[in-house]
């Protein structure tokens, strides 16, 4: 395989995604200027220094890597506070960024490393509270061919050579290219209009001559005259109007088929292969094995598979933290493997493999897996657990996908500063993609991202749902059931379907959109977000399609649930749904209506307000509580909280104390004097366990007290089934 030195082209991309990153990070230095607000402003462009410093490892530029890792420590101590913003930490980053833009491989006078090595400097130095002194810059030499003071007057034919490169290929903006998508898109609209009024012209035509031939028939033998001419006449006429309509019908087949041409074409223009992200990788890996103490061999399958551009630029910083995270956090070292009975040399794989409509890649090291042991250690220390937790399995392993959360001990080059998988997360979801995560003891851990081939047209499945007809994604769905052989049950008042050994919730697709009327529901899809599934009902699955979709535009502007439409040729609207927002936002939905058999009941399941401001703890109550039966909706501080008690009463509140806005205990309060709340049971989950603490709360309202010092999940379950009642 060809590296980024001998391909011009991965160069080139390289070179475009370090440019917008160092502008983007420019941009951002010029408004923290303007409003110093460091823990809002900063964290886009520590990201942007992140990805810098990335990129210029995957390009072997040591000193672009040494300026982005001071870049990074300055704006930490920004974002911290332990520096306050100035002027001049503002003037040395922006020639920080200078420095980086200007030294990129193929300018023509780049800096040299000296500079870039005076700016690392003196960006330690600043860091180290001392005044921040941006170092001159070399004059550049005049460009060679270019006589020194002839910028005005350089002849045209060097400036043509300095500015067209001639081949046998033509850059082309991925604008250009899903515009013309969406034309093609609107075009086969149109042919599919003339393909249905072709048919049903012929169905017309083919009964009227049917008509006429049986009236001919019906006249006397040897009838001659103006009635038996004129009736052979309009057979004739019907019998080339039917011939007409069919030649028409072939003519659409042939368009069908010609714009099927330009679709593929125009997606080609916009896919690349998989090889552009992964040809730096080895860099990375040798570079991260060398600063850790590891041996480390990459091995790389599937590089040809191709992506739509925009997917694949999207998914490669997750690409390039996984790959870091492999050799730093899953590999061990030479002679931890050796006595483990492994080779010395460790080995990180990273596959691509085409699935239907979907490419699928995969991170695999065969380290020796998650220790989650020190995984919930670590979130403890980060204050995302109580210190005697005894989390483990799935729950334990989504801690990793939080923001900001590390488990590394220190601080260095590749780990420790909380940019990672949380990263990888977002930017798999924001594509419509979904990752897994395993990981075996003794064995190594698997990072699955199942990814959209392209933006541009997404292969869908049709599902009906009363009167309506809705598009799913195919890449967010699992698996499609029937639910006719299904084994459907009930678990805390709220239908189940078993699949696999699981039970996962079952859902009405129908009464989450908003569809009324009459329901028959014969089919479920099961849908994945993170670790969550959920199976929704629909009334049946009507097949895939590859549909070109477009916004609802600005006059409807974003609806929720739904992320874009299409129009079929009979005229009608198919919605696509967001299946992230779906899951997001799922709701228990009665489907005993819509689901056949005696099996599932019509209890509504109990709904619990969650109000918690740290998000480790939010979500670890929430996927407790939701794996116990419940419906959890969550609120992100005593305010928040205090704002549900607008809406229809729960049936518990899980509440902290210590909360930014209001506390625990004025909540409590409220929520008693708030008319159709006065009964709600409200139990106080916090880490103050003092007597007085507990009288306080007690004296406020609450209806049980538990310390998160003291937490089990087993004892917060049967606490709330005891004061709901179920």
């Amino acid at each position: 395989m060809a590296g980024w030195a001998e391909d011009p082209e991965l160069l080139a991309t390289f070179r475009a995604e370090v440019e917008e990153r160092v502008a983007s990070l420019s941009a951002g230095l010029l408004q923290l200027e303007s409003h110093p607000s460091p823990r809002q402003v900063v964290l886009g462009m520590f990201r942007d220094a992140h990805t810098v410093k990335g990129s210029a490892r995957m390009l072997g530029l040591t000193g672009v890597l040494q300026v982005a890792h001071r870049c990074e420590d300055l704006l930490g101590a920004l974002r911290d506070e332990r520096l306050p913003v100035r002027r001049d930490l503002i003037d040395l980053l922006l020639a920080a960024c200078d420095g980086i833009g200007s030294s990129l491989p193929g300018l023509e006078n780049p800096v040299p490393d000296e500079h870039l090595t005076a700016l690392a400097a003196a960006l330690e130095h600043a860091i180290a509270g001392e005044p921040a002194v941006v170092p001159v810059r070399p004059e550049a030499p005049p460009c060679e061919g270019v006589p020194s003071g002839a910028d005005d007057g350089a002849d045209q034919a060097t400036l043509d050579h300095l500015s067209v490169t001639r081949g046998d290929s033509v850059r082309v903006a991925t604008d250009k290219v899903y515009d013309l998508l969406d034309v093609v898109g609107e075009a086969e609209l149109d042919a599919r209009r003339v393909e249905r009024a072709s048919g049903s012209l012929d169905t017309l035509t083919a009964e009227q001559a049917r008509w006429l031939r049986a009236l001919r028939d019906t006249l006397p033998a040897g009838l001659d005259g103006d009635p038996a001419l004129a009736l052979s006449r309009l057979v004739a006429v019907g019998d080339q109007l039917s011939a007409a309509t069919r030649d028409l019908r072939e003519l659409v087949d042939d368009a069908h088929g010609r714009l099927a041409q330009v679709r593929d074409g125009a997606m080609g223009l916009a896919m690349v292969p998989v090889r552009r992200v992964v040809a730096g990788l080895p860099r990375v890996v040798r570079d991260v094995g060398a600063v850790t103490g590891k041996d480390v061999r990459l091995v790389l399958v599937g590089e040809d598979v191709e992506l739509d551009k925009q997917v694949l630029d999207g998914v490669s910083d997750a690409l390039k933290h996984l790959v870091v995270n492999a050799v730093d956090h899953g590999c061990e070292g030479p002679a931890d493997r050796v006595a483990a009975g492994k080779p010395a040399q460790a080995t990180v794989t990273v596959s691509a493999r085409a699935a239907g409509g979907t490419v699928v890649l995969e991170v695999a090291d065969d380290g020796g897996g998650i220790d989650e042991d020190a995984l919930r250690l670590a979130a403890v220390g980060h204050r995302l657990l109580p210190a005697d937790s005894t989390l483990g399995g799935h729950a334990l392993l989504q801690l990793l996908f939080l923001p900001s959360f590390s488990t590394a001990t220190h601080v260095t080059e590749t780990s420790g500063r909380g940019v990672g998988l949380d990263v990888v997360r977002t930017a798999v979801e924001s594509l419509g993609g979904i990752v897994d995560l395993r990981s075996e003891p003794g064995v190594g851990t698997t990072f699955t991202l199942t990814l959209p081939v392209t933006l541009g047209v997404l292969h869908c499945l049709i599902a009906r749902v009363g009167d309506e007809r809705y598009a799913l994604p195919v890449p967010g769905i699992v698996e499609s059931i029937t639910l006719k052989d299904a084994s459907v049950h009930v678990l805390a008042g709220s239908p189940v379907v078993v699949r696999h050994g699981a039970t996962i919730p079952l859902l009405d697709l129908g009464a989450a959109l908003g569809v009324s009327g009459d329901r028959d529901a014969t089919a479920a899809v099961v849908v994945r977000h993170g670790e969550r599934q959920v199976a929704w009902a629909v009334d049946r699955l009507e097949g895939e399609l590859e549909l070109v979709v477009k916004d609802l535009g600005s006059f409807l502007g974003r609806l929720p649930l739904v992320s874009g439409a299409t129009i079929d040729g009979d005229g009608t609207v198919i919605c696509l749904v967001d299946l992230r927002e779906l899951v997001g936002d799922a709701r228990p939905a009665q489907v005993a209506a819509a689901v056949p058999g005696p099996a599932v009941s019509t209890a509504k399941r109990p709904r619990v307000l969650v109000v918690e401001d740290s998000v480790g703890v939010r979500e670890l109550e929430r996927v407790i509580l939701e794996g116990a039966g419940y419906e959890v909706v969550t609120a992100v501080d005593g305010l928040d909280g205090a704002a549900r008690l607008k809406d229809k009463p729960a049936d518990l509140v899980v509440s902290d104390v210590e909360m930014p806005g209001m506390d625990g205990f004025a909540l409590t309060r409220t929520i008693r004097r708030t008319r159709g709340w006065e009964q709600v049971p409200v139990i106080i989950m916090t880490s103050r366990g003092s007597e007085d603490d507990q009288r306080a709360g007690l004296e406020a309202g609450a209806s049980a007290y538990l310390l998160k010092t003291e937490f089990d999940q087993d004892q917060l379950v049967e606490t709330v089934r005891r004061l709901v009642g179920r």
